[in-house]
């Protein structure tokens, strides 16, 4: 029989030698011949995805297994197993980290789930650090990160279905929706979406994300990512759908609204008192981080009469000296700050934080001294970078920092009239994103009431029985109402 076919009908050998023939050069591919009473095969695996300990134990027990009279198929050892019918499945199979099982003349091999794949241990969240609440955070391994949110919320209606992306190295994309939660169509537009995906490869959840956003090229995110498996049961139990890949340790919630991009997880571990200032400070910085710069040049090139007499005196004597409009003043010390800013993060932690604090010290007092900028300039553009680091979610903290650079090329051209235009459009442009069909400006525009207990203000538990009606959520109430049960007595001491 032509071992050109891709059938398993077959000698054991001459299946191992096709499927060492389709990986060659494969130095870490690993044959094994195997045999009973009755039978005789080969195990193929690659040394390093395959739990050489489990799988010696599981072909003893093969052995042992097969000397019963009578058998006429491969015994099935205490591992999961599947059944493989094709060359073609035995090599996926195998790059998969499974040990194929091939018998002399069967028509199938069976695939043994012994899989060692390297990966880390689960560690604290780095992106998204809470000093409240659970600290546990996402690796690269999808079962471990399923089993984490299986972990936190026990319920039966936890649904996961599984999609394979990626001609050439096939990952696996799981979705996760709470079912009699989650809206159907919401459900479908995912898998639809999902299912589209074309490429050779998916190497991490991100690049996902640009096959199904809603607006193509829009800087605001509309897709949450996240870290945090507390975070993700939290969107489940709204009527959110998470998506993770295989080998990415970070998930993707649609749909999101911007709000939700300035709410730290650990708005949810405090006393909704103290929530409500944060909150409020990090809408502040958004606009902040956004307009600052803007207005200061805005201020010092058209608009001086707006500042105050004493104020202005001071400013320019700043400027007096300075070569350059200050319009290219701020432009270079920004593109200076967040060329310092990438500095710090691509370089080694142990360093990437003295270069980021010594340079920014260094560069900007040197500046200062040289003439180059003024120390207003310098402390507009310092507050503006930590405005900035206030903001809970990587998407926004980056398209904050990219729409810096228009409103300050309009402000030094048209002033307070360019910003505020400019402003108009920026809002106009964020009222017509949709995530998913959500409005990306709910519960605000269009305005939802009852959703605003959990936007501005963090409202307290017993408050928000309520999921949000802007996700449209089969079930509306968090806890079913029980007519016939009445509410007990609130305890008051007396003396």
């Amino acid at each position: 029989m032509s071992v050109q076919k891709d059938d398993m009908a077959r000698r054991a050998v001459d299946v191992a030698s096709e499927i060492a023939k389709r990986l060659e050069p494969c130095p870490d591919l690993r044959v094994q011949p195997w045999s009973t009473q009755r039978d005789t095969g080969v195990a193929v695996w690659l040394e390093g995805l395959v739990d050489a300990d489990k799988l010696q134990e599981a072909l003893l027990a093969l052995r042992n297994a097969g000397a019963a009279r009578g058998r006429r198929e491969i015994p099935r050892p205490g591992v999961a197993t599947e059944e493989v019918g094709t060359i073609s499945a035995a090599v996926r199979a195998v790059l998969d980290g499974c040990a194929v099982i091939a018998r002399d003349g069967a028509s199938s091999a069976q695939a043994w789930r012994l899989d060692r794949v390297p990966a880390r241990s689960v560690d604290r969240s780095e992106n998204e650090p809470t000093l409240h609440g659970p600290q546990e955070a996402f690796i690269e391994s999808l079962s471990v990160n399923l089993a984490m949110v299986r972990k936190r919320l026990k319920s039966p209606r936890l649904k996961i279905e599984t999609f394979t992306v990626g001609e050439t190295s096939p990952c696996e994309i799981a979705i996760l929706y709470e079912e009699g939660v989650v809206k159907s169509d919401l459900l479908r537009e995912v898998r639809r979406r999902i299912a589209q995906i074309r490429v050779d490869y998916v190497a991490d959840i991100n690049e996902v994300r640009e096959f199904i956003n809603d607006p193509r090229f829009s800087v605001f995110p509309t897709t949450e990512e996240t870290e945090r498996p507390d975070r993700v049961v939290a969107g489940l139990m709204e009527g959110r759908v998470a998506m993770m890949a295989d080998g990415s340790p970070t998930c993707l919630m649609v749909p999101v609204t911007f709000a939700m991009n300035l709410s730290s997880p650990e708005d949810y571990y405090m006393h909704y008192s103290l929530a409500l200032p944060l909150r409020l400070l990090r809408h502040l910085m958004f606009w902040g981080s956004v307009l600052l710069p803007a207005l200061y040049v805005a201020l010092l090139t058209y608009n001086q009469d707006l500042l105050p007499t004493p104020l202005l005196v001071s400013v320019a004597a700043q400027h007096s000296g300075i070569p350059f409009p200050t319009v290219i003043e701020a432009l270079g010390m920004m593109v200076a700050f967040e060329a310092l800013r990438e500095a710090g993060t691509r370089l080694p932690r142990a360093v990437g934080q003295s270069v980021s604090i010594v340079g920014t010290l260094v560069i900007g007092d040197a500046a200062v001294r040289a003439g180059l900028v003024s120390p207003g300039m310098v402390i507009i553009v310092s507050a503006t970078g930590v405005a900035s680091f206030t903001l809970p979610a990587l998407g926004l903290v980056q398209a904050a920092r990219l729409l810096q650079f228009p409103f300050v090329l309009a402000a030094g051209l048209f002033g307070l009239y360019g910003v505020l235009m400019l402003g108009i459009a920026l809002l106009g442009r964020m009222a017509s994103l949709r995530s998913f069909g959500v409005p990306y400006l709910a519960p605000i525009a269009p305005t939802f009431i009852r959703d605003m207990k959990d936007v501005i203000i963090r409202a307290p538990w017993w408050m928000m029985q309520g999921r949000p009606r802007q996700f449209e959520p089969v079930e509306h109430d968090r806890v079913p109402k029980h007519p016939a049960r009445k509410r007990a007595p609130r305890w008051r001491w007396r003396p």
